[in-house]
C-alpha cells in the first residue's frame, strides 16, 4: 500500500487533497500534517511514497522544510503543491533533486494519477 503525506496548514486544503487521492486510488494511506515541523518528526522514522507540500506556512515554510529534509538519509519523492505562479520558485524546488513535481493549488486529477501511479 502506498503512502502519502499531506503537509499544508490548511485543513481545508488537506480535506479537499485527501478526498481527491482517495477518490483516485483505494489502496493509499493518507497522512496529514498542518505545519512541516511535525511533519518533519513523522519523516525521521517513517518513509512514505509521496510527500505533497505546501510552501508558504508559518513557523516553517516549505523551502526551510526542504532543506532540513535534504540532510535526512533517505528522502521520499517530493511535489510542491502551491498558490505561487513564480517561476523562481519553481527554479528553486529544481535544485532539489527529490523535488519530483511544482503544481498551482488546485491539485487536479490528471496530475495526481500521473504522480502516484509511478513507481
Amino acid at each position: 500500500m502506498k503512502k502519502v503525506i499531506l503537509i499544508d496548514d490548511d485543513p481545508i486544503n488537506n480535506f479537499v487533497n485527501k478526498k481527491l487521492i482517495q477518490r483516485l486510488f483505494d489502496e493509499i494511506e493518507i497522512i496529514e500534517f498542518l505545519d512541516a515541523v511535525s511533519a518533519l518528526k513523522y519523516l525521521d522514522n517513517n518513509k512514505p511514497d509521496f510527500i505533497f507540500l505546501d510552501i508558504n506556512m508559518p513557523e516553517m515554510n516549505g523551502w526551510d522544510f526542504l532543506k532540513a529534509y535534504e540532510k535526512m538519509t533517505e528522502q521520499s519523492s517530493v511535489i510542491i503543491l502551491t498558490t505561487s505562479i513564480d517561476p523562481a520558485d519553481r527554479a528553486r524546488s529544481e535544485m532539489y533533486p527529490f523535488v519530483e513535481g511544482f503544481f498551482v493549488k488546485p491539485l487536479n486529477i490528471g496530475a495526481t494519477q500521473k504522480v502516484i501511479s509511478k513507481d
